[in-house]
Parts: structure tokens; C-alpha cells; sequence
């Protein structure tokens, strides 16, 4: 399995193209500080997911010279707040992913899936034993907002 700092740059690469990370390789950089950090402060999830996520829009605001437009597979799109905010979830379940499945953990991902992290769900209906009214529940929400992946 690859490092953290390359499944970081993978998504980066993947949901924002790569001349913005050739352009601003720091971003990842600053990504995995800032998700090596968490371990060591009293951060929530949900405060975690706002440090990550302010820092992605500032970096690709000033990437892009305020236009917010990246070239993806040969094409100009326009990144949307909604995508950063999708992004920052997937880059912060790299904290939990890999996590040992406790109860603790268990419990804040449940608490974190009810604020809306579709990372936190996928973690939970991989990797916890749920019985089988939560599983097929989860399942439908990220089914029902294409959030499966």
C-alpha cells in the first residue's frame, strides 16, 4: 500500500488535475501535516474536516489565481466549494482508515457519518460490525448520493 504522502498527492491529482498540484506541490504537504497534527491535539473530526478544508480552497483560490479553474483530463472545470468539502472528507478518512477498529473509533465515526461525512459511512460499512439495519442504511445514503467509492 502506498504512503500517505502518495495516496495524498493521488487525490489531489485525482479531483483537482495535475498542473495545480505541479504548480502547488505544497498542498500536499500541507494536507498530511495537518492530518499527522491530529494525533497530537484535542481536534474533533468535524474541526479536523474545517482545517482541511479551508486550507484546500484557499490553496486552490491562490492556485488559480482566484478563478477557481483547473484542467482535468484535458478539460477546464470549475472546482466547486461542494467538491472541496467532498475532497477534505476523503483526504481525512486517511486518518481513520488505517485506524485500529475500536469502540471509541466506532462512536465518533457514527457521530461524524450524522453530520454528513460519507467517508466516516464507507469506513463504518467497510470496517465495523454494524447489524443489519445500519449496514443496509448506510449503504442507501451513499448509494442515494453516489458515494459508494
Amino acid at each position: 500500500m502506498p504512503g500517505r504522502i502518495d495516496r495524498i498527492d493521488a487525490m489531489l491529482r485525482a479531483a483537482l488535475g495535475d498542473a495545480l498540484i505541479d504548480r502547488c506541490p505544497d498542498m500536499i504537504y500541507n494536507v498530511n501535516q495537518t492530518l499527522v497534527r491530529f494525533g497530537r491535539t484535542q481536534d474533533t473530526l468535524p474541526a479536523l474536516l474545517t482545517k482541511i478544508d479551508s486550507s484546500l480552497f484557499n490553496a486552490v483560490y491562490l492556485g488559480t489565481e482566484r478563478t477557481m479553474l483547473v484542467v482535468r483530463g484535458g478539460a477546464r472545470v470549475r472546482v466547486t466549494t461542494d467538491q472541496i468539502r467532498d475532497l477534505s472528507d476523503r483526504l481525512l478518512s486517511l486518518v481513520y482508515d488505517s485506524a485500529p477498529a475500536t469502540p471509541e473509533l466506532q462512536s465518533q465515526l457514527f457521530d461524524f457519518s450524522r453530520e454528513g461525512s460519507f467517508a466516516a459511512m464507507r469506513v463504518l460499512a467497510a470496517r465495523f460490525p454494524l447489524d443489519e439495519f445500519e449496514r443496509e442504511y448506510l449503504m442507501r445514503v451513499l448509494e442515494e448520493n453516489q458515494q459508494t467509492e
